[in-house]
C-alpha cells in the first residue's frame, strides 16, 4: 500500500462522516489530524479551520490549529491562536508549555514572563502559567527562581512531567547531580517514553563520571527521537567517558550532521580527534576554536569511514618520524 493509498483509508471514515453531516466538526477535526500526522500541513490548516466555523470556541481545536501553525513556520499566527486558547481555557498545561516554548524561541521572554505572571496574579492555582514562568526563568539563566516556579506547580499537580524534567535541568545546571536525579527519575515514572528525559539523566551521570549508565541513557532516548543531536552528543561523550574514542567520534559525527551549529559537539569533536592523534589544519582549528558555523572543510563530513582517516593519519605520522630520522642521521653523518 502507497503512502497515497494510506492516506485516502484513514480518511475514509470522517469522509463518509461528512457526507451524512457537513457540519460534524468532530470529522473536519480527525480530517486534519489525519493530515497532520501524514504531514500534510496546509490541508490540515483547512480542515480544522473547518471544524473551528462549527465550533470556534473549542480548545481542543484551537490548540490543533497552534501546533498546525508552527509546522508551517508561522509563530506569530500561532501565539495568537494560544492566546485565545487560554482565555477560554487558562488551565490548559500544554498550551501554556508549547505557547512558552514559541516565546523563547523568538527572544521574547519578556513578554512570556509578563503573561505568566498576569495569569497568577488572577488565578495563582494555574500549575501550567508556573511551568511557564519556570521555563521562561530557566532559559535566561535564572535558575534559583526557576526551581521555585517549578515546586509552585508541582504542588499544584505533582504529576506535570515536563515540570520535572524542568526542575531536573535546572538542577543539573546548579551543580546539584544527585537532585537533579531525582527530578528526572520521577518524571521518568510519569512518562518513561520522553526522549529528553533520558537524554537529561544520561547529562547528570556524565557529570558524575558514571560513563556506562551515561551510555545507557542516552541510548534510550535514541531510541525513542532517533534524530536527537542532544542524544547523539550525550552517546559521543559518554563512549570518549569509556575510552571508545572511535565510536565517539562516530556519534559526533552524527550529532553534527542532525545539528551543524552545536558548539559543545564541536569542542567534544575536536577533543577527540586530538585523543585519536587527528590533527586538523591550522586554518581549521581557528575556525573551530572561532566556533564558525561555515566551515570549508569539516572534520564531522568527511566521507571517508573513521577506520581509513585514522590509518591515513597514523601513516602519515609514521612517515613523518621516518623523515626526521633520516635528516638526523645526515647531520651525524657530516
Amino acid at each position: 500500500m502507497t503512502a497515497y493509498d494510506r492516506l485516502n483509508k484513514a480518511l475514509e471514515a470522517h469522509e463518509k462522516a461528512l457526507k451524512v453531516n457537513p457540519e460534524d466538526a468532530a470529522a473536519w477535526a480527525g480530517k486534519a489530524a489525519v493530515f497532520l500526522k501524514h504531514r500534510r500541513y496546509s490541508e490540515s490548516l483547512k480542515a480544522i479551520k473547518k471544524a473551528l466555523e462549527i465550533e470556534p470556541e473549542n480548545p481542543h481545536y484551537l490548540y490543533e490549529k497552534a501546533f498546525v501553525l508552527l509546522q508551517l513556520n508561522r509563530e506569530g499566527d500561532a501565539l495568537q491562536v494560544f492566546d485565545r486558547l487560554l482565555e477560554i481555557k487558562p488551565d490548559s498545561d500544554k498550551s501554556w508549555n508549547l505557547k512558552t516554548s514559541v516565546l523563547c524561541r523568538l527572544k521574547q521572554h519578556e513578554k512570556a514572563l509578563a503573561d505568566s505572571e498576569k495569569a497568577l496574579s488572577a488565578n495563582p492555582k494555574l500549575a501550567g502559567a508556573w511551568h511557564a514562568k519556570g521555563s521562561v526563568l530557566a532559559d535566561l539563566g535564572r535558575y534559583e527562581e526557576s526551581i521555585e516556579a517549578y515546586d509552585a506547580a508541582l504542588n499544584l499537580n505533582p504529576n506535570l512531567a515536563r515540570t520535572l524534567v524542568g526542575k531536573g535541568f535546572a538542577l543539573y545546571n546548579l551543580d546539584r547531580p544527585v537532585e537533579a536525579m531525582i527530578a528526572y527519575d520521577a518524571a521518568l515514572k510519569i512518562n518513561p517514553d520522553n526522549a529528553k528525559t533520558w537524554i537529561g539523566k544520561g547529562l547528570v551521570h556524565l557529570k558524575l563520571g558514571k560513563f556506562k549508565r551515561a551510555l545507557a541513557a542516552c541510548s534510550k532516548a535514541i531510541s525513542i527521537k532517533p534524530d536527537s543531536s542532544d542524544a547523539w552528543y550525550c552517546k559521543g561523550m559518554s563512549l570518549s567517558g569509556l575510552d571508545k574514542n572511535e565510536e565517539a567520534l562516530g556519534a559526533l559525527e552524527r550529532t553534527l550532521r542532525l545539528n551543524p551549529d552545536h558548539i559543545e559537539a564541536k569542542k567534544a569533536l575536536f577533543s577527540v580527534n586530538s585523543k585519536l592523534g587527528i590533527a586538523l589544519d591550522e586554518d581549521e582549528e581557528e575556525r573551530t576554536e572561532e566556533e564558525k558555523p561555515k566551515m570549508k572543510k569539516s572534520v564531522w563530513t568527511r566521507k571517508k569511514p573513521t577506520s581509513e582517516i585514522i590509518k591515513e593519519s597514523l601513516g602519515q605520522e609514521k612517515e613523518k618520524i621516518r623523515k626526521i630520522s633520516r635528516k638526523n642521521l645526515r647531520t651525524k653523518k657530516e
